[in-house]
């Protein structure tokens, strides 16, 4: 899988490069996957917004493909300082990461990161529509991510942000908190959608995260099981 990516990624790095000056852009956030999760029984991709300042200015050029997604590799799996942050602890990741692992018990399941902006800003908050254009014309690489690391669910922890993938209209998020995402290309991919985990939300979103695991279960029960 590894090798896969980055032969992806450098299709795409020199336009990406070259198209970057005076766009604000950071780093792309490039993945890098151990064993555990190429072997895996069950594979999951837990997908957030998008990165701040990752990895520094793009237009700079001073890092190359293997550095950053070494970086990425480093922040997944030998990060503790992550855990502080909503994206990653009981909020969000660490919750469905260890509710699933115990609900699909004694399968083998992994757990990556991913976003639906590809390509941050130098600052915190949503990229700029210069940055959009950048990643849309030169690195728009998601679903040839998809395809080369097979999760068999994905959880979209990115409010209303557009998702990436070919799928069928959703209702805006305030209306359905939690909802099912049926991809147009991938029909066994189980996929679910709800609030960011920094949304602030009356009465709190436990219930929803409730509601995704069991949501899951369910789906995977009748896809894999019966």
């Amino acid at each position: 899988m590894n090798k896969k990516l980055k032969k992806l990624y450098e299709s795409k790095w020199d336009n990406l490069i070259s198209n970057s000056k005076n766009t604000d852009a950071t780093y792309p956030l490039l993945i890098k996957v151990d064993k555990e999760y190429q072997n895996s029984d069950i594979r999951v991709m837990i997908i957030g917004q998008e990165t701040d300042g990752w990895c520094g200015v793009l237009e700079e050029h001073k890092k190359e493909i293997a550095s950053v997604q070494d970086t990425y590799f480093n922040y997944l799996y030998n990060s503790t300082d992550k855990n502080r942050r909503p994206f990653w602890n009981r909020k969000n990741f660490k919750y469905f990461q260890e509710e699933l692992t115990k609900k699909l018990s004694p399968k083998n399941i992994s757990f990556i990161w991913n976003n639906v902006s590809k390509i941050g800003k130098n600052n915190r908050g949503k990229p700029t529509i210069k940055i959009e254009e950048l990643e849309k014309q030169y690195f728009n690489v998601f679903e040839d991510e998809l395809k080369i690391l097979k999760p068999n669910i994905i959880i979209f922890t990115t409010g209303n942000r557009k998702i990436p993938v070919k799928h069928e209209k959703l209702q805006p998020i305030k209306e359905k908190p939690v909802a099912e995402i049926k991809f147009e290309n991938y029909e066994n991919i189980i996929a679910v959608r709800t609030y960011h985990p920094n949304a602030q939300i009356k009465g709190g979103k436990r219930k929803f995260k409730e509601d995704i695991v069991n949501l899951i279960i369910q789906r995977y029960n009748k896809i894999f099981i019966n």
